[in-house]
């Protein structure tokens, strides 16, 4: 098939040409979005960033040695915090945000709300709800969960901070109305049952299980109401509600029916109403001043789809403007954006990097505020086809690789031969024409991929149009010249806008891509690189487009959509009173004479300069070690520096040894520690340390070639040592070896005495509540399957969990175990899990448990808070019950760790900075942006290095621990216990941006992705999986008994 306006396959004729346009695309109407990764090569992390590119992901701390600062803060995994060049990354830069109106102070009515609420006089609303919590399983959650905020901190010195909130006023006057929206497709045609029960019956139903997405379902909305609004303000997310001022004028049966014809097909959906429901304005606006909860009423968090309705009214501007592309329920980025805010990210695909801007209502004590923060995506690249391919030159694969699957308008000529006569139809782009296109016995004909309108034929079925000769093959040039006159420019690829079982071919000179098309694949490294570089902002930078740029893109001033529904934001940032924690002090042992070491904390960082560890794992008395290399041919000889790496194995092992790490200084014997790897890299290993498994090794040292490939063999390595084998195992890359770096030999030797089961460092002054009771610390994690091109069904998510064994919390031996997809909460294999974590604190403690049990839970989103309680908690319990004697229980505390979020603090006073320019390691906010009925903080622990640093946020679901404190003590404690643990990181030489226990359960969760590395590949490079694929078979990803209870995943 050539085009929408050629015969169709077997003689369907196709439409004529309708209408006349303008002459170009656009004349026609609606038809015309880290944490640092494994650091386990010294000085090599890849840094995947978590959330959005804003530069601040948790990356791997170094190990300062010998007076060297440790390169690779908590905040970037591979960047390591070098330098910019020498160029001044603060040209043009204030210090800090400081705007001509001047800083305000935190306002004071808010900060008096607080307190009176706090102490209780807030119209009687607060009361003292740290209620006794009883430890039965059929415990009333009404005072249990979501304890009401016992104090605000006092620990630290007071600071004011900027905050990347404005105000926001709502009125009341006029009632808003809330319409739910469904969108289904009219089947012009249905099939009888019998049809139904053929070939293809499961591809319709999901299709139509589906229905329209994106711009279609945009479009769609659009179209309904313009059609029933008729003039009358409304605001909706083009999905599935919308909110207006007064009823529509609706059918009885509230179902509207439109028509749909961007894609050249007289498709017609039906659209139904639900509503209208009046959104509770008034009854929001009333627990924010009284934060007086309805009676029974345990839902968090309070007025959702109130805070969801003001999101909406606030994103319209943006989502509505066709000069906007709008990614997810919250992000906008602007598509006529000055060349400052947008990067070409050049080949191989010329994707661009584009500056926007994320915003979401929030409710806080005494007012509403609307969160906007800078966020960055990167989008595909949009034009004319013909003048995309030029830029390719001739790299077709990337070419097609590029436009697959994007959007595009097709300009369809008209049987007129008049070039100005055309019409213009939305169509997704299946890519190059290319050999293989098409099926049957008159399948088309492509010279090769990429090939011109002259090499490309297919079948044309009679009736022919005139001058072109029927049931014949037939040029897609030939076609183009007679039936419409005209002339395609040969050196332009086809493309094919139909699928590849029904090729549809067009010149590329007639197909646009549409702009703000975002890519949807994992971005690359150079990639990911140029984002967080350009990204990577200061405070005062954001703070500045914030207050002047993000507002025009979202239209917050003067909006008159936002004033007709009572909406007004205030066009100041909000200040707002923060706390800086002080430091603790942390200890080693002293290099020389084994005794105490102190070290002090400066901004953050630490170095380990004449020290040893503080306390050996086993000593390792049997290991050997493996250099790995590939198959080069001819290009060169592997292993050609043996020699080199094999002294700087020597150096290394004694380095560790004066680093206190106890290690035998001559490796067990190993005929075959030079490696070759081809295509099967697991079968070249396997045997080497099947051989060695008679000399039951405890370590081994692998030496990796550190070429592009490395990212199989590390997979290969420690599939092998940890499931199959029971090696504890080290990697390093041959350059950072032989370069015999004091500098990487520290950072590694912190990574392999937690592996052996030391601690690295500890604080002087023990965590009080740890030290004073039996403790046990839990994190636990879920990561699911995100980034993959391909289709995730059968991809199951993974679960990380460590504990705390010691009072000193410097060890933390961990589990993971798979689950179904993309279900976050815990089932029922929690409980054994957690009944491991017991045991093996237990055993490691004198046969006695743990009297408290603190949890850090991750990655959970507010709207899953109660989920937690509702379904993980019970397990948790349900593994106490089993392991306590019956007279005993823990006291359990929950506290659910996110970075997850756009919550940004930036300095007012250039005295309380780090040299990045951002707010002080230790800086606590706990009021302002916060509800004071809700027990939550923000704590920024590290020192943030570039880019702005992004907070962690805790809040407590339960607490049965500190509520046995004083009000005052217990909100002191936590914040101190939280600060201080993100400086018991046992690999960094800096403190961490989130809890360690919250972090070690991530770095498992990742550990575990390298177990199903191959699973998780296959999936990266399939566009379809088996429809016969389920969730029902989750793999096992049991490590070996060996290491089990270890830190095996560091």
């Amino acid at each position: 098939m050539a085009d929408y306006q050629g015969r169709g396959r077997g003689g369907d004729r196709g439409r004529g040409g309708r209408g006349r346009g303008r002459g170009d695309f656009d004349g026609q109407g609606r038809g015309g979005g880290g944490r640092g990764g494994r650091g386990d090569f010294g000085g090599q992390g890849r840094g995947r960033g978590r959330g959005d590119f804003e530069g601040q992901g948790r990356g791997r701390g170094g190990a300062g040695f010998s007076g060297l600062p440790g390169r690779g803060g908590p905040q970037r995994g591979g960047f390591r915090g070098r330098g910019g060049g020498g160029r001044d990354k603060f040209a043009g830069e204030g210090f800090v945000f400081s705007p001509p109106s001047g800083i305000p102070h935190p306002d004071q009515a808010i900060t008096n709300l607080e307190d009176e609420l706090i102490k209780g006089r807030g119209l009687g609303a607060v009361t003292a709800k740290m209620a006794k919590v009883q430890i039965s399983d059929t415990q009333s959650p009404g005072n249990a969960f979501f304890p009401r905020r016992p104090a605000f901190g006092t620990q630290g010195n007071g600071v004011v901070l900027w905050t990347n909130y404005f105000k926001l006023e709502a009125s009341t006057k006029t009632p808003i109305l809330k319409y739910s929206l469904k969108v289904k497709r009219i089947d012009k045609h249905p099939k009888t049952e019998q049809e139904g029960k053929g070939k293809g019956s499961k591809s319709n139903k999901k299709n139509q299980s589906t229905g329209p997405k994106g711009r279609k379902l945009h479009s769609i909305i659009k179209s309904t109401l313009d059609q029933v609004a008729k003039g009358m303000p409304y605001a909706t997310e083009f999905k599935d509600q919308v909110v207006s001022l007064s009823p529509f004028t609706l059918p009885d049966n509230k179902v509207v029916t439109v028509p749909y014809t961007d894609e050249g097909k007289n498709d017609e959906y039906e659209v139904t109403f639900d509503g209208p429901n009046t959104v509770d304005l008034t009854g929001l606006l009333d627990y924010l001043r009284t934060m007086r909860e309805p009676p029974g009423d345990i839902s968090f968090p309070r007025f959702e789809e109130v805070i969801d309705v003001i999101s909406l009214l606030t994103g319209y501007h943006a989502r509505s403007n066709p000069a906007a592309s709008a990614l997810g329920r919250s992000r906008y980025f602007p598509l006529n954006a000055d060349r400052s805010e947008t990067w070409d990210l050049g080949a191989p695909e010329f994707n661009t990097i584009i500056r926007g801007y994320f915003q979401s209502a929030r409710p806080a004590t005494g007012r509403l505020i609307l969160n906007v923060n800078v966020s960055h995506g990167v989008f595909r690249p949009n034009g004319l086809v013909s003048e995309l391919a030029a830029k390719f030159n001739g790299d077709y694969m990337s070419l097609h690789r590029a436009i697959s699957k994007l959007r595009c308008r097709c300009k369809i000529l008209t049987d007129e031969k008049d070039p100005s006569k055309f019409q213009v139809f939305q169509k997704t782009i299946c890519g190059l024409a290319q050999p293989g296109d098409g099926s049957g016995a008159d399948k088309v004909k492509v010279a090769g991929l990429g090939a011109g309108a002259k090499n490309v034929q297919f079948f044309l079925k009679a009736p022919a149009p005139a001058g072109l000769r029927a049931n014949a093959f037939c040029s897609v040039e030939e076609y183009y010249k007679k039936r419409y006159g005209f002339n395609i420019n040969p050196n332009d690829p086809v493309v094919n806008v139909g699928t590849k079982v029904r090729p549809v071919y067009m010149p590329a000179e007639l197909i646009k891509i549409l702009e703000g098309q975002p890519v949807r694949r994992k971005t690359t490294p150079d990639e990911t690189r140029d984002m967080i570089n350009f990204s990577c902002r200061s405070p005062f930078a954001n703070a500045t487009s914030i207050s002047a740029t993000g507002r025009k893109v979202l239209g917050l001033d003067e909006s008159e959509a936002l004033a007709r529904f009572g909406i007004k934001v205030d066009n100041k940032l909000l200040t707002v009173q923060g706390r800086e924690l002080l430091p603790p002090t942390i200890v080693y042992k002293d290099g020389r004479q084994n005794n105490i070491k102190q070290i002090r904390v400066n901004e953050g960082g630490w170095n380990m300069e004449s020290v040893r560890v503080w306390k050996s794992g086993i000593k390792i008395q049997r290991w050997f070690w493996i250099s790995i290399d590939y198959d080069r041919g001819a290009r060169a000889r592997p292993h050609f520096n043996h020699d080199q790496v094999a002294e700087g194995m020597k150096e290394w092992v004694a380095f560790l040894q004066t680093q206190g790490i106890a290690i035998e200084p001559t490796p067990l014997p190993c005929r075959n520690n030079q490696i070759t790897v081809g295509r099967s890299v697991a079968d070249m290993i396997r045997p080497v340390f099947k051989e060695m498994a008679n000399k039951n090794p405890q370590f081994v040292f692998v030496v990796l070639p550190g070429s592009k490939g490395e990212t199989i063999v590390y997979n290969e390595v420690k599939k092998l040592g940890d499931m199959e084998f029971g090696y504890l195992s080290q990697n390093i890359l041959r350059g950072n070896l032989v370069k015999k770096s004091p500098q990487i030999y520290a950072n590694l030797g912190l990574k392999i005495n937690l592996k052996m089961g030391g601690i690295n460092h500890k604080l002087r002054d023990d965590v009080t509540i740890v030290k004073q009771q039996p403790t046990m610390v839990v994190g636990y994690d879920v990561t699911h399957p995100t980034n993959l091109s391909g289709n995730m069904d059968g991809i199951p998510s993974l679960v990380g969990m460590v504990a705390s064994i010691d009072s000193e919390l410097g060890q933390w031996p961990g589990t993971a175990w798979a689950q179904e997809g993309r279900v976050e909460m815990l089932g029922e294999e929690l409980k054994e899990r957690f009944a491991e974590r017991l045991r093996l604190f237990r055993k490691n403690n004198n046969g006695r448990l743990p009297t408290n049990i603190i949890i850090f839970r991750d990655g959970v989103s507010e709207g899953q808070f109660k989920k937690v309680l509702d379904e993980e908690l019970p397990h948790i319990r349900a593994a106490c019950k089993e392991i306590y004697p019956a007279n005993q229980n823990p006291k359990i505390s929950i506290i659910v760790s996110v970075k997850r979020h756009q919550t940004r603090f930036y300095p007012t006073d250039q005295n309380h900075t780090v040299r990045s320019r951002n707010v002080k390691n230790g800086t606590v906010v706990d009021r302002g942006v916060t509800q004071a009925a809700t027990w939550d903080f923000f704590l920024t622990a590290h020192s943030g290095l570039q880019g702005t640093s992004r907070p962690a946020h805790y809040t407590v679901l339960l607490d049965e621990v500190f509520r046995a404190m004083s009000a005052d003590q217990a909100a002191n404690q936590l914040e101190k216990l939280t600060y201080e643990m993100c400086h018991l990181f046992g690999r960094a030489t800096k403190a961490v941006s989130i809890c360690p226990p919250a972090y070690y359960a991530d770095i498992l969760c990742t550990r575990a992705r390298v177990y199903l590395s191959d699973m998780l590949e296959t999936s990266d490079n399939q566009s379809v999986r088996s429809s016969t694929t389920t969730n029902t078979n989750i793999p096992s990803i049991a490590v070996h008994e060996n290491i089990q209870n270890s830190m095996f995943y560091i």
